[in-house]
């Protein structure tokens, strides 16, 4: 039986096997120290829906890594904000001056800031998954098919985009990139896209995928993993203290450890509203998303981004509190949408440190 008094750990504990999968993280900061860090369950509990598994189910320690789905989004968004800030440039950019893809005179007006904010008017998902060559079709055929800016449509073709237009800006590879202006800044060292394969007995496993099997040290997306794992919408992977500093850096307006690592320019642009011509139910801003639902509780302004395999992280803009959730939850499979409730009640009791 579940009360509103339950602590943290024990929440996290009832969910794991169910909503969180096989295993989890949770911590807590305040004021920027750590007040709650917990881990739980093992990286691998199953080879297959219904299958133990007989190998790599390793404990859940500070050491381990979780893919970090769509919270990838965010980080790219922290990237792409640093390159055009060091060229003198914001958000207001043309796409089409970074990808000619978008140079069609029905695309030509779309911006980077509405590839970052959702409202660029592109389809929600790619489903051509073939591999070869994923990189080519994705560029010829995921185009706008609304105008922009007339709404709001959370779209990881969106930011598949937004990836291609960071390395065309930049001059390099995306992982490259997020590497310079966020994970080596930040201190993310247990960070990145495509873990080497000596890193798998640390990772918890994702989803057992027919033609895939059980996803494990790869990234579960489909479409980013058709792209070669490093991709604008997913791929990142991440234990939860390395998270922390990134929620952290949205807290403080870009400090880590009293010192200023990202720009202020970008550190404010993560956290403040972009106009939007309807309303989803939560704010956005250039990544992440703004009092969503299941993070209002933390605070009256917060700042976060959820992932699909069970990964969730917030942060109070000039606040006192960060959180960061990290679980499996599609271990082995995506039966489940229970997280949702756990998260908010994870930000609930996080309130109350």
């Amino acid at each position: 039986m579940q009360s509103e008094s339950d602590s943290i750990e024990e929440i996290v504990d009832r969910a794991i096997g169910g909503a969180l999968g096989s295993a989890a993280t949770v911590i807590v900061a305040v004021d920027g120290e750590v007040v709650l860090e917990h881990h739980v369950g093992t990286t691998r509990r199953w080879d297959a829906p219904g299958i133990p598994a007989t190998v790599d189910a390793a404990p859940v320690t500070a050491a381990t890594r979780f893919d970090l789905a769509s919270i990838t989004k965010p980080i790219v968004a922290a990237a792409l904000l640093g390159e055009l800030h060091a060229q003198g440039l914001d958000a207001s950019l043309p796409a089409a001056e970074l990808l000619p893809e978008f140079g069609d005179r029905r695309w030509r007006t779309t911006t980077m800031a509405q590839l970052l904010g959702h409202t660029a008017g592109l389809p929600a998902e790619w489903f051509d998954r073939d591999p070869d060559p994923a990189a080519l079709r994705f560029r010829e055929g995921a185009r706008p098919d609304t105008t922009a800016g007339t709404s709001h449509r959370y779209s990881c073709v969106g930011y598949i985009w937004a990836g291609l237009a960071t390395e065309s800006l930049a001059g390099a590879p995306l992982d490259e990139v997020v590497h310079r202006w966020v994970l080596e800044p930040l201190g993310m060292h247990s960070t990145g896209f495509r873990p080497a394969p000596e890193l798998r007995a640390s990772i918890a496993a994702t989803e057992f995928q027919p033609g895939r099997g059980l996803v494990h040290g790869e990234v579960h997306d489909e479409t980013a993993a058709a792209l070669g794992g490093v991709s604008g919408n997913a791929g990142l992977f991440a234990t939860g203290r390395d998270l922390l500093r990134f929620a952290e850096a949205l807290r403080t307006g870009g400090g880590i450890d009293g010192a200023g690592v990202l720009p202020a320019a970008v550190a404010t642009a993560l956290v403040t509203p972009l106009p939007l011509p309807d309303d989803p139910g939560y704010g956005q801003a250039l990544g992440p998303r703004l009092d969503e639902d299941w993070m209002r509780g933390l605070g009256p302004r917060v700042a976060g981004h959820t992932g699909f395999t069970g990964t969730a992280f917030a942060a109070e803009p000039g606040g006192r509190r960060s959180v960061v959730l990290l679980a499996n939850r599609v271990h082995p499979a995506r039966s489940s949408n229970e997280v949702r409730e756990v998260r908010a009640r994870v930000i609930d009791a996080a309130s109350r440190r």
